[in-house]
């Protein structure tokens, strides 16, 4: 009863803003005074939105009197604050006919809609391909776009490759950030809820061929969960009308392990109905090094050293359908799944200086995850621009795994002490989402209400056997734990154009519940908690190439699943994981200043205050010399970030280059007794792209990466760099593409760090494989101008990027 009220209190807080709202517009008739010229672009044959197409409004009087913006996602555009008069409307869009300017009169209130509708450019389309390609990075209103088609260097890679290579991100602590911010990863609009070595290698197992583009949000709006502070959206690939279509693709390449990758995808579509469905298969085997040299509180120190091998084997497997029940309603439904081996073998050394006893482990280990999702939608557009969207969704994630552990010393001829786990998995997310929009006040109400229920079940089971001893059960790190979280959102949000400035203003509610049960020790914690996430945001548009920018939102950051997972887990002898079931979440407000010029130049400084940071912690045993990372929140902490990149054409657009330089500085104040944790120092980032095309259907890319050192949290970080590059050859009268890349060619890409919390003095190397050659082919088959399948804006997956 308690939550139903709480979901009631929630909703009417919303719908009595939106009448306050909507009251104070009709008390103040001379807003009513200028008229309102809005209006939405489609696809003539599809009825299909197109988004990001360029409208034009010229004054039929002063043609110099001219406004010009870009259509949302959904194909709508509006102009406020028209004087009454006569005007013309022209329409802009890459690969469509504009068409001649329509005479359109615009009066004083709200005028009726004006719907446009492109023809594709058959004739020329062929031209436009070579003429006007996508470059490989692209500014946008609202995010940066990676192209991936356009890239050289992404064929034949994964998905990881093409997130670690994006402006400003950076992956840090089994995540990533964008300008200092946490990074939610999405897949066609959905959240994933996966972390740490799960989500590395859900996105090492995607290739980057099956993948249209990535899109980078450094700040989304009310309509987003509020745990998503950044997004990274990774968009599959889709095709263009009526027909059928299809790609296959294989590659093949090597570091220190040979590997390979292939894929099949097909579309099929009639006049209402579209089917799809592909699959696609890796198989890479790669190793990883990692160093720890620690100073002990007694004379001496303890080094660390280990090798570790993987092998990944990944099919993935997507079938759906798309049907058109009228000209405005779409249902569909899509039903996929991943299916993964790792195996891994690995030997770690550690040497005590002090005594020169040496520990030797062996590790002998393989998982198998099994993670089937399905989703069904229901879309409909009523009349005067109004659109109803219904998401269900269901994921679920199943592991088995084992790990065998033999610790001996270096000078022991007996048996070794045996150590081994089986931990399976079995978790699970259903969620069912609402978004409503329409026309409102001359401009656009926006609304939903989302209900996600996650259930993680954690089963580890460790036994030991001292040498030549039988097998007993390790009650000290043994435990059967499940957490259970219900998260219940509503969100309201109003945009509007007034002259040259877009306002948007959002509320989100949620309110959550959390139960985490150990069924080993019967230990419960439970948590209740509502909170209300405002945000806000302008842009002012000087002229049809300069904007400036402001946005504030309030956030909230909940712990990854593994982590409020209170398993102790074993690393080496003298080093252990755990988590924390007493975390609570974090909650930050963040602003940000933006200035744009046109697709040449953007820029953005960034603040945020968090409070209840979650940080790593380390405690310290000086009798064993063992150290436990766990995670723990601190008082507070600040960051502030900039970002500046500039995108510059050269040699008529043969040259396309990109670069952009980030700052970052971020300090935790975490109170008494947190040693080390307040020193902070300001780190750089510097990426620069280029590709060049070196001839019709040639085209060659070179990027590099520095990361400068830099301190936060009792960490300081290390300076890195790399680089890669690329060629590809279109052949087969542009149905196939070759492709040759190296990433990493100076096999210069490691973490190296410092830990200065806790009274800890340590220093640390982490070398993940990162040189590889790849040849990779893909060829398209069939009618290439198939529309495409629905996107898919859904709700599980934002919790799978929190799963572990």
């Amino acid at each position: 009863m308690k939550n139903v009220f709480a979901s009631l209190l929630l909703t009417g807080t919303l719908a009595s803003a939106a009448q306050q709202a909507a009251a104070q517009v009709a008390a103040n008739p001379a807003a009513t005074a200028l008229g309102t010229l809005t209006g939405t672009v489609a696809d003539s044959t599809s009825r299909q939105p197109l988004a990001f197409a360029t409208v034009v409004v010229r004054s039929a009087t002063d043609a110099k009197n001219l406004l010009s913006m870009v259509t949302t996602d959904r194909g709508a555009f509006s102009f406020a604050g028209l004087a009454a008069g006569a005007y013309t409307l022209e329409v802009r869009y890459l690969g469509y006919r504009s068409g001649r300017p329509t005479a359109v009169a615009v009066g004083t209130g709200s005028n009726p809609a004006v719907a446009v509708a492109l023809a594709p450019e058959h004739h020329a389309l062929a031209e436009v391909k070579v003429t006007a390609a996508k470059p490989f990075i692209e500014q946008q209103a609202d995010k940066l776009v990676l192209n991936v088609a356009a890239s050289p260097i992404a064929a034949g890679g994964t998905a990881a490759d093409l997130i670690g290579r994006a402006p400003g991100v950076l992956e840090q602590g089994g995540g990533y950030q964008l300008r200092g911010k946490s990074v939610t990863v999405m897949l066609d609009g959905k959240l994933t809820n996966l972390s740490g070595d799960e989500l590395k290698n859900m996105l090492s197992a995607m290739p980057a061929n099956s993948l249209d583009k990535v899109e980078l949000i450094a700040n989304p709006s009310a309509k987003y969960d509020a745990s998503a502070s950044a997004i990274v959206n990774l968009v599959t690939t889709k095709s263009l009308k009526l027909g059928t279509n299809g790609t296959a693709t294989l590659g093949v390449g090597a570091g220190r392990y040979g590997r390979y990758n292939a894929g099949f995808n097909l579309n099929h579509r009639t006049e209402k109905l579209n089917v799809y469905g592909g699959l696609d298969r890796l198989d890479n085997q790669t190793y990883s090094t990692t160093s720890a040299v620690r100073a002990l509180s007694s004379e001496g120190q303890l080094a660390e050293n280990s090798l570790e091998t993987r092998r990944l084997q990944t099919n993935n497997a997507k079938l759906g359908f798309d049907y058109d029940l009228s000209k405005t309603t779409s249902v569909g439904v899509l039903v996929k799944g991943m299916l993964t081996d790792r195996t891994r073998d690995a030997e770690s050394q550690a040497l005590l200086s002090a005594t020169q006893q040496a520990t030797l482990v062996r590790l002998e280990g393989a998982s198998q995850v099994i993670s089937p999702a399905m989703n069904a939608y229901y879309k409909t557009a009523f009349a005067k621009g109004k659109t109803l969207r219904v998401n269900a969704d269901y994921f679920s994630y199943a592991k088995d795994s084992y790990n065998d552990y033999a610790t001996s010393t270096r000078d022991a001829s007996g048996p070794a002490d045996l150590l081994r786990d089986n931990s399976p998995a079995r978790n699970s997310v259903k969620s069912v989402m609402a978004d409503y929009s329409q026309p409102l006040y001359k401009g656009t109400f926006e609304a939903g209400l989302k209900a996600i229920s996650t259930v993680t079940d954690n089963d580890i089971r460790w036994e030991q056997a001292s040498a030549g001893q039988p097998w007993t059960t390790d009650l000290g790190k043994t435990n059967h734990f499940v957490y259970r979280e219900n998260v219940r959102a509503a969100y309201a949000t109003f945009s509007r154009d007034i002259k040259k400035v877009s306002l948007q203003v959002g509320l989100r509610a949620e309110q959550t519940n959390t139960t985490g049960t150990s069924l080993t020790t019967g230990q419960s914690t439970e948590r209740q908690y509502l909170n209300f996430f405002p945000s806000v945001s302008a842009q002012y548009s000087r002229s049809e190439k300069t904007q400036f920018g402001f946005s504030y939102r309030r956030k909230i950051e909940r712990a990854q699943f593994g982590i409020v997972n209170p398993f102790l887990t074993y690393i080496s002898p003298y080093r252990y994981v755990q988590g924390n079931a007493n975390i609570l979440p974090s909650l930050s407000h963040n602003l940000e200043l933006s200035y744009s010029y046109g697709s040449l130049l953007s820029a953005a400084v960034s603040y945020s205050r968090f409070s209840d940071v979650i940080t790593e912690s380390y405690q310290r045993n000086d009798v064993t010399q063992v150290v436990i990372n766990s995670f723990a929140n601190y008082r507070s902490a600040d960051q502030l970030s900039a970002t500046l990149t500039l995108m510059k054409p050269l040699l008529n657009n043969k040259w396309q280059t990109v670069t952009t330089l980030s700052v970052l500085a971020a300090q935790v104040q975490g109170g008494p007794g947190t040693i080390g944790l307040a020193k902070s120092s300001p780190g750089a980032y510097l990426s620069s792209n280029h590709t060049i095309t070196l001839r019709p259907g040639l085209k060659a890319e070179v990027a590099a990466s520095y990361a400068s050192p830099m301190t936060f949290g009792g960490l300081a970080m290390r300076s890195s760099y790399s680089g890669n590059v690329g060629i590809s050859q279109t052949v087969l009268k542009g149905a196939g593409t070759l492709t040759l890349n190296v990433t990493d060619i100076f096999n210069t890409q490691r973490t190296r760090y410092e830990v200065l919390a806790a009274g800890l003095n340590s220093q640390n190397v982490n070398k993940f494989e990162s040189r590889f050659v790849k040849l990779n082919f893909s060829y398209k088959f069939g009618n290439q101008k198939v529309k495409a399948s629905q996107r898919r804006e859904t709700g599980v997956e934002a919790e799978r990027s929190r799963m572990e």
